[in-house]
């Protein structure tokens, strides 16, 4: 499975109905402010497609954002119950964490995953680049001597998020990078971003809260392996990006079926002094 940011490597589909829509020029224009903040997500079956084994799905989403004086520490679980149709059940748990300095220009990371109580996955690394725009290399530790060559203008992931929401404020549509994130084995990939129209304030319970009572857009991301020349991307992403960085909910697509990942709440963290 692939984080990006906050995720497992499936398509996301953005829930949730759209705040009205005001033009780009109303949106601050100031340095992005990346906000340290958990989410919590509540999981349930969304959609079921031909052919899925699938009736049930339940468990939860945790996302946190924590900064330090050095950098960004992006911690992630995924808890998540499948049932099928002859009422078995599968349980599987993902963590995934990183640290990625101010500058963007170092980056480690550690990804576990377990099913059905068996490790599947075991994954440790760091990166660096030589310079911003540069490129740089990734080395693993777990599997020991697995290296990856990052090319000139890859990314991290939350110097990807900045770059999105500077490129969103600034009203452009299209956003092609090279992102790096140790999630899977696959090394870098190539992430275009479409991004949509900005929207001023959240409805419902999101305007309650200041972390989400923001402006935001509809950004959709489509993953493709450097290493291949495809047409179609390997997964999709979409979600509502505001402008502090924090995501609204998502509907997690598995090909044959779907699982929603709706925000239950959020909280802010606390800022360094440095």
């Amino acid at each position: 499975m692939r984080r990006w940011m906050f995720l497992c490597g499936v398509s996301f589909v953005l829930l949730g109905a759209l705040p009205t829509s005001v033009p780009a020029q109303q949106v601050p224009r100031g340095a992005v402010d990346i906000a340290p903040h958990r989410a919590v997500y509540v999981l349930s079956l969304g959609r079921s497609r031909q052919g899925a084994n699938v009736s049930a799905a339940r468990g939860a989403l945790v996302m946190e954002w924590a900064k330090s004086c050095e950098g960004w520490t992006v911690k992630q679980r995924l808890q998540l119950d499948l049932t099928n149709n002859e009422g078995s059940t599968v349980s599987s748990d993902s963590n995934f964490s990183s640290f990625e300095s101010l500058d963007g220009l170092r980056y480690r990371f550690t990804s576990r995953d377990t099913r059905g109580g068996r490790v599947v996955e075991d994954l440790q690394g760091k990166a660096r680049l030589d310079g911003r725009g540069g490129k740089g290399t990734a080395d693993f530790t777990q599997p020991e001597g697995r290296r990856f060559d990052l090319p000139k203008g890859t990314v991290f992931p939350t110097a990807h998020i900045v770059e999105l929401i500077t490129a969103a404020r600034r009203g452009e549509r299209i956003v092609y990078r090279t992102m790096f994130d140790g999630a899977t084995l696959d090394g870098p990939l190539a992430v275009n971003a479409v991004i949509g129209r900005v929207s001023a304030k959240a409805r419902g319970s999101h305007a309650r809260e200041p972390l989400t009572n923001r402006p935001s857009w509809r950004v959709r991301l489509a993953f493709f392996p450097l290493s291949a020349s495809k047409a179609s991307p390997d997964y999709e992403l979409g979600l509502t990006l505001f402008d502090n960085g924090v995501a609204d909910s998502y509907e997690i697509d598995y090909e044959s079926f779907s699982v929603n990942a709706r925000l239950e709440r959020i909280e802010a963290l606390e800022r360094p002094r440095c």
